[in-house]
């Protein structure tokens, strides 16, 4: 052989790039922090061989993501993975079209290293069928301390205190609370006032269970006085933000307070705003000690050219202990995982997961109805609608939502 043929086929092989393997991810991480905390998870990915398609679907709540994905599944053209939370898991499993992930579970000792709430979300009679990524806490109270102590405020502990301070706020012409108008955004800030003046065992059987007394009791007519009270402080500010663009509002002193999950935390790391110092992280008026959370799962799911043992051997890299470390701590989440040592992770996540540990122990943890937890997604996303509805018009009687809620809660969807 010729000595520059030689040569060139030595350069050939040298340069050689083995094919990636393509997995299509469907998820709905849109905002400045969720994209930092996703390109972890594709650099993870690409240190394995693996090379990402993200298909990404913008809505904060997941809710149109999960359209696009039964749509999907009816066309027979479902992406590799999904992002996932809550009941749609066991749903999903249901029909029969995913893989379980019980290799990946054995040899992540899943049963011994995952959180009670990620191994009881993730399982089914079939076992583990999907993967558990994050888990966040929903009652967050975000405080802009520069115009708190502009306004020479302390910080709220209960609702009536958190009403005078937004009062206080908005006489100075700085917006009382950051939020958008979604429905989902209003319905968390109706999920903390339940929780507040109701109580967790209230709560779980209104919101979780939908029981019809507890939805109609007096105390529920109680609640809804408040989320009035509450909307004719901010309804009038209400503009078509998504909930990233009421977190730059809070970093960029343009808002005193913003009410919901750690992935505002998570967007705050990635605008590069000093947390706790700047913007402190406190639990959510008159909710103390209680861990209302929501979980994302990824759920791997059957096709022709992707078999169970592709499925497991995937899962087992997202599955990886340093991964699921990084990607958390840039999402502002905690781990699922309880082999995870979090002395480097911001103090928002440390004092989350301490919150969390006292919840288990007390039986304060409960699952987020606005963000897909705790009950089917068609009911969710009804009842979100109404609570909305109600939010933005002051002229809708709360008897009236309450009637309708029920009517929801009694249906056979």
């Amino acid at each position: 052989m010729h000595w520059t043929i030689k040569i060139a086929l030595l350069t050939t092989l040298l340069h050689f790039t083995p094919v990636r393997a393509e997995i299509e991810l469907l998820h709905w991480w849109t905002s400045k922090g969720e994209i930092k905390a996703l390109n972890t998870l594709k650099k993870q990915l690409n240190d394995h061989d693996y090379q990402m398609v993200s298909t990404s679907v913008i809505g904060g709540g997941g809710d149109t993501a999960t359209t696009v994905l039964q749509a999907r599944a009816l066309a027979g053209n479902t992406p590799n993975i999904a992002q996932v939370e809550g009941p749609s898991i066991k749903s999903w499993d249901a029909i029969g079209i995913l893989h379980n992930l019980n290799n990946t579970a054995k040899k992540h000792q899943w049963n011994e290293t995952l959180n009670p709430l990620a191994k009881e979300i993730n399982q089914t009679e079939n076992g583990y069928v999907a993967l558990p990524l994050t888990l966040h806490r929903m009652n967050w109270l975000w405080v802009n301390h520069d115009l708190l102590t502009q306004l020479a405020l302390d910080v709220p502990v209960t609702w009536p205190e958190l009403f005078i301070a937004m009062d206080k706020a908005k006489r100075h012409h700085i917006e009382p609370l950051a939020i958008g108008k979604q429905p989902w955004q209003i319905a968390q800030l109706f999920e903390s006032l339940v929780i507040a003046y109701g109580g967790v065992d209230f709560y779980q059987q209104a919101m979780v269970n939908l029981d019809k007394t507890a939805i109609s009791s007096q105390k529920m007519q109680e609640i809804f006085k408040q989320f009035r009270r509450l909307s004719l402080l901010v309804g009038e500010q209400l503009a078509d933000h998504k909930w990233e663009t009421a977190t730059q509002y809070l970093a960029q002193d343009k808002a005193l307070f913003q009410i919901g999950g750690d992935w505002i935390l998570g967007e705050l790391i990635a605008l590069n705003i000093d947390v706790p110092n700047k913007i402190g992280c406190y639990v959510a008026p008159q909710t103390q000690g209680v861990f209302l959370y929501n979980m994302d799962s990824f759920i791997f799911m059957s096709r022709p050219d992707f078999t169970a043992q592709q499925a497991n051997d995937l899962a087992n890299v997202l599955a990886n202990k340093t991964f699921q470390s990084q990607f958390n701590k840039v999402k502002g989440a905690i781990p699922v995982r309880n082999d995870i040592d979090l002395s480097g992770f911001n103090v928002c996540q440390q004092q989350a997961n301490q919150d969390l540990e006292f919840a288990l122990i007390h039986n304060l943890a409960v699952p987020s109805m606005t963000d897909s937890m705790a009950v089917n997604p068609i009911k969710q996303q009804a009842i979100n609608s109404e609570l909305f509805q109600f939010f933005k018009n002051d002229s809708i009687d709360s008897k009236a939502v309450i009637r309708r809620i029920i009517a929801i809660a009694s249906s056979d969807n």
